[in-house]
């Protein structure tokens, strides 16, 4: 009688199926990725025009910017006329008062926003009116982006290095000298293309309020007078 013959894939076979099933599926799930991180990226851009544009309504409202958020709770961090809490130089930072502005808390990878202001900007002492004029200068600069920004906000991509997650928890500092800088709680940030790479690259994404249309939107208003003392 002729031999019976094993029916059945021989570890050769299967190890090959294995391979290609694993070449298909990374092919599949690497295009995934990026169309979610660009997702993100895109939820995240609306986020901060939105917040752009708040801070502007903000200050027509107050004649004043809000001081940052110290205690996660999503309010500014005032007393008084002035800021409180972590200041370098005429900056203070935190994170973004998001309640105190009325828009989301969160960016698109689940991390609060960092938000520095300039002093000058957040001195209630004359609210409803400015107590800046328009010879009143920003005092955060920002590298490839403007030199003297009245405020900045910061989303730290989807690394998340530098940022403090809504429950409260810091993340690991970044290891890129430009993430770094928007990180480290000093007077200064850096606007790079978009990079990857952890070591060197860029994720960021960020605004900040330009002094000359902050002020163009308080001439329209009438909140300012046109030679430059306050109101």
């Amino acid at each position: 009688m002729p031999p019976l013959r094993a029916n059945g894939f021989t570890l050769i076979e299967i190890t090959l199926v294995m391979v290609i099933l694993g070449l298909l599926l990374g092919g599949l799930l690497q295009p995934l990725s990026t169309q979610l991180e660009n997702s993100h990226r895109r939820e995240t851009r609306e986020q901060l025009e939105r917040i752009q544009e708040a801070l502007l309504g903000y200050v027509l409202v107050h004649g004043y910017l809000p001081c940052p958020d110290l205690h996660n709770d999503g309010r500014e961090a005032r007393e008084a006329e002035g800021c409180t809490g972590h200041r370098s130089g005429t900056i203070w930072l935190g994170t973004l008062p998001w309640i105190t502005l009325g828009v989301g808390e969160q960016d698109g990878w689940h991390n609060r926003f960092t938000y520095a202001v300039s002093q000058p900007f957040t001195d209630a002492s004359q609210t409803p009116l400015p107590a800046f004029s328009l010879a009143t200068e920003g005092t955060i600069p920002v590298v490839n982006g403007m030199d003297h920004a009245p405020a900045v906000v910061v989303s730290h991509g989807a690394n998340g290095l530098g940022a403090l997650s809504v429950p409260g928890v810091a993340q690991p500092a970044p290891t890129s000298p430009a993430e770094l800088a928007n990180s480290n709680g000093e007077a200064h940030f850096v606007y790079a293309p978009y990079h990857n790479d952890p070591d060197v690259g860029f994720d960021d994404q960020m605004i900040w309020i330009s002094p000359y249309i902050l002020k163009n939107r308080l001439l329209l208003a009438g909140r300012l007078k046109p030679q430059g003392t306050s109101p």
